[in-house]
Order: C-alpha cells, then sequence, then structure tokens
C-alpha cells in the first residue's frame, strides 16, 4: 500500500490529509507528517490520527509519495539529511509556492509533482493546478490527482502554466474577496443592513458559480439570461460595461502571475 507522508503540517497540509482520509483514499495509518512544532504535531495527531514525528528523514523512510508542505525559504534545508534515503519508489508532491520541479530534483532528485492550491481548500472547494515532471508514472499520477480532487478541483497543466495558475486560482481568492466587499459596501450604501448585504452579495457569488457550473452555462448565456430589454440588469451593465473593469481585472491577474514568475527565478 502507498503510504502518504508529509513535510511541515501546517493548516494547508491538515486540510489536505483530512481531505485524503475522509475522501477514502487513505487510511489515517497510511500519513506520516513531520514539523518542527511539537505542539503542531501533538495537535495533529489527535484530531487526525495520523503518526507524527519530528524527523524529516524519518518520513522518507517510511513513507513513498512525499508532500513538501513547508515555506519556500525552509527549503532546501529542511531536507539536507533526507537525500541519503531516497529510494526508486519515492515521489515529490511540492505545494511550495515559485519553487520548480529543477530545484527541487536538484536538491532531492526523484520524481516530482508541483501542485499549487488555493486558500478554499480550507472547506473543501479547492481549485488546484498540478505539473508532473519527468518519471512518474501514469498510474502515480492518477494517485495524485484522485488525492488532489478529494479536496475539491485539480487540474493538469504544464509547468510554465503554474504563474498563470497562482495568478487566477491561486491568488483569486483574495481578488474575488474584493469584489465581494464591494458589493456589500454597495448594498449598504443603498440601505441595507450591513450583515444582510454581505449575506446576499456571498450567495449571490456562490449561486452564480454553481448555476453556471451545474447548467454548464458560459459567462455570456447567463449575462443574456439575466438581463430584460429596459430592465434594471441592462441599467447596471451599462455602468459596468462601459468601465475598465475587464482591463482591470486581466491587468490583477497578469500581474499575479508575472509576481509568480518572478518568485520562481
Amino acid at each position: 500500500m502507498i503510504k502518504i507522508g508529509f513535510i511541515g503540517c501546517g493548516k494547508m497540509a491538515q486540510v489536505l490529509i483530512g481531505a485524503f482520509i475522509n475522501g477514502g483514499v487513505i487510511a489515517a495509518d497510511e500519513v506520516i507528517c513531520s514539523d518542527i512544532n511539537h505542539d503542531l504535531l501533538n495537535d495533529v495527531s489527535k484530531s487526525l490520527g495520523v503518526m507524527t514525528t519530528s524527523d524529516n528523514a524519518y518520513v522518507f523512510d517510511n513513507a513513498q509519495v512525499i508532500f513538501l508542505a513547508i515555506k519556500p525559504q525552509s527549503f532546501p534545508q529542511a531536507i539536507v539529511h533526507c537525500q541519503s534515503k531516497l529510494n526508486d519508489h519515492h515521489v515529490i508532491v511540492s505545494i511550495m509556492a515559485g519553487v520548480t520541479i529543477d530545484k527541487i530534483k536538484a536538491c532531492l532528485p526523484a520524481p516530482v509533482v508541483r501542485v499549487m492550491p488555493n486558500t478554499p481548500c480550507l472547506v473543501g472547494q479547492m481549485a488546484a493546478g498540478y505539473a508532473v515532471g519527468t518519471g512518474v508514472s501514469a498510474e502515480m499520477v492518477a494517485f495524485i490527482e484522485k488525492l488532489l480532487n478529494c479536496a475539491g478541483l485539480a487540474i493538469k497543466v504544464d509547468e510554465k502554466q503554474l504563474d498563470a495558475v497562482t495568478g487566477l486560482s491561486g491568488s483569486g481568492p483574495a481578488f474575488v474577496a474584493c469584489l465581494i466587499k464591494h458589493f456589500i459596501d454597495a448594498g449598504s450604501s443603498l440601505g441595507l443592513n450591513p450583515n444582510d448585504a454581505r449575506q446576499l452579495a456571498l450567495q449571490t457569488f456562490a449561486g452564480t458559480a454553481v448555476l453556471l457550473q451545474k447548467k454548464e452555462l458560459s459567462p455570456e448565456k447567463l449575462i443574456e439570461m439575466v438581463s430584460s430589454p429596459n430592465g434594471t440588469t441592462v441599467a447596471g451593465r451599462e455602468i459596468l460595461e462601459t468601465s475598465d473593469v475587464g482591463d482591470v481585472i486581466i491587468r490583477t491577474v497578469t500581474r499575479a502571475a508575472q509576481r509568480s514568475e518572478e518568485l520562481s527565478q
């Protein structure tokens, strides 16, 4: 049976482990985690029922698929004693932002899969892109994709496209939250109770996303459906569509993607 190891068991790692276990892909006794924070290890052991250790090398000794869930600045120091533990069965899965497959392989010469998750992973609604390096078997790719899809959606892309994934879905929750804030402010300015405005705005964004997905509608088709001639939506669209909002959003996502590329150099 494939054993899963985590180097670093912070919040994102914990959520992924919980999703993998709850999704029935692995059992708690098939997971081992390491971290320098002993209190965190105790909490993870109690809450998830997994094996824990403060020795990263021990994880390599006892797991085949190793998730690197540490901060980029902690790499490669965190795995300095792990290189000698590598064998032909190891596969590295990295969720470190900005650390390329080549940089990982320079320190850990093993097959590597690089993943860009996002914060909705915390509620099982992750939108992730992942890139597969050389030497990863098709069977292993399928297994890793199955794991990741337990936490939401995972889409395979070329590594060079991970910067775009970072700009769109990695940083995207902050940009969407900014839009939601402005919707809430607009509702409040029109006299709605701020809490009511918040609930309506959140449900509008969530409901729109589900509608587009479940009915397989294009955004353009939904816009058409909601827009009655001379109605309220058309009146509002006259303001929105004559503004530079589209250009602002494209430049926002593009700048985040560019910064991701800069950090990976």
